[in-house]
């Protein structure tokens, strides 16, 4: 988890992510380099749906308190790995606040801070940034790295 801290050019002023890999311990600030604790060698997110990861965040806040936004969420997964994107989460609501669905978008490791925050915020969606990445030629949103000009 560090290379991705300390070598993706992240920005420490849009830096807010935590790293999750145990649906048990408490969480209550951004992860920073080097990264302390051992991973988990079973975490309980492998080869799950963005709805699935959900569910295990929501379980994760209300059985320790831990103060993460369940809403929003970066899924480093085996693509990740390879070429240092993640898959960027948003769940969708309706006006009763009942949950529609859990857009996803890939995005660059250097874009997610930045483009959570901006969800999270309402500067941003979702689906204005699936829009900028599908003018990119692999359609990974990459922010204000972006190549489209």
């Amino acid at each position: 988890m560090d290379r991705f801290i300390e070598q993706k050019g992240v920005d420490e002023d849009e830096w807010n992510l935590v790293f999750v890999d145990s649906i048990e311990d408490y969480y209550d600030k951004a992860s920073e380099a080097p990264i302390e604790d051992e991973s988990s060698p079973n975490p309980p997110f492998i080869r799950k749906t963005p709805r699935e990861c959900h569910q295990l965040l929501l379980k994760l806040r209300e059985n320790t308190e831990s103060e993460i936004i369940t809403d929003y969420f970066a899924i480093m997964d085996e693509r990740s790995t390879q070429d240092d994107t993640v898959l960027l989460v948003c769940t969708e609501r309706d006006l009763e606040n009942e949950i529609l669905a859990w857009p996803t978008l890939r995005a660059t490791f250097q874009a997610s801070a930045a483009a959570l925050m901006l969800y999270h915020s309402g500067h941003s969606s979702i689906g204005e940034d699936v829009e900028r990445a599908q003018r990119e030629y692999d359609n990974v949103y990459r922010g204000e790295w972006s190549t489209f000009k």
